[in-house]
């Protein structure tokens, strides 16, 4: 058995007609993070999807810390924190509402009468102690962004699943994700993260590229990304 944290055994997908990936694997261990590059169409958002066990693949397994992990599994969706294109922020919520709402999903209640505190202190660390009572449908993209920085400061779950995180946010914003990213990955945690830019973190990537949709040949990148120390 490998001693991998989040394994994906030959992962494949095809949508319609087009296959977006065959025999795709790898493997993380615990404090480490997957680089999920390609061109749009490639597949990245759909693969994000497979692993929070949204979407079914054609063929394959995902695992998690060594047993199968399936859709609609609830204790698998315990463990993970997935953010997509869309935010699920209610947009006449003010912006502490909304995360406060998150926070009570995300951690079950357990905050009890600290919730309050422990989302004041989260929306001060990303930069929007002034804008947590205005609406969500006011906030910039980039102030929209920070809302998700925060809830991923609130989330104790040990897998981040994320799509795009940085865009739209200036270089300070970009730094702090890095910081957060860099924290999570410091308590043990793991992430796959999709992005086409860098930020400067300080947490070494195992990467991952995905290649053309219409590419019949599967690429040796789509072939796997194993970090080291983890077996496939």
């Amino acid at each position: 058995m490998s001693g991998a944290a989040l394994e994906a055994i030959a992962l494949a997908c095809t949508l319609g007609n087009r296959r977006l990936f065959v025999d795709l694997s790898f493997a993380l261990d615990a404090g480490r993070w997957l680089m999920l590059t390609g061109s749009n169409g490639s597949g990245k958002s759909t693969l994000l999807r497979i692993v929070a066990g949204l979407v079914r693949p054609s063929s394959g397994e995902i695992r998690w810390r060594g047993q199968p992990r399936r859709a609609g599994d609830p204790q698998w969706h315990a463990c993970l924190a997935y953010q997509g294109h869309a935010t699920g922020w209610k947009e006449q919520l003010s912006a502490r509402e909304n995360l406060e709402m998150q926070a009570w999903l995300d951690r079950s209640g357990r905050l009890g009468d600290q919730i309050g505190t422990a989302v004041d202190a989260a929306l001060d660390r990303v930069g929007l102690a002034r804008q947590r009572r205005l609406q969500f449908a006011r906030l910039s993209a980039g102030q929209r962004r920070r809302l998700g920085l925060a809830r991923l400061a609130l989330t104790p779950r040990p897998l981040w699943l994320l799509d795009e995180p940085t865009t739209a946010l200036d270089t300070d914003g970009q730094r702090l994700f890095a910081e957060l990213l860099d924290g999570h990955l410091a308590d043990g945690g793991c992430a796959v993260v999709a992005t086409h830019l860098e930020f400067p973190t300080a947490s070494p990537s195992v990467p991952l590229r995905l290649g053309a949709p219409d590419d019949a040949r599967p690429s040796a990148s789509m072939a796997g990304a194993v970090a080291p120390g983890a077996t496939r």
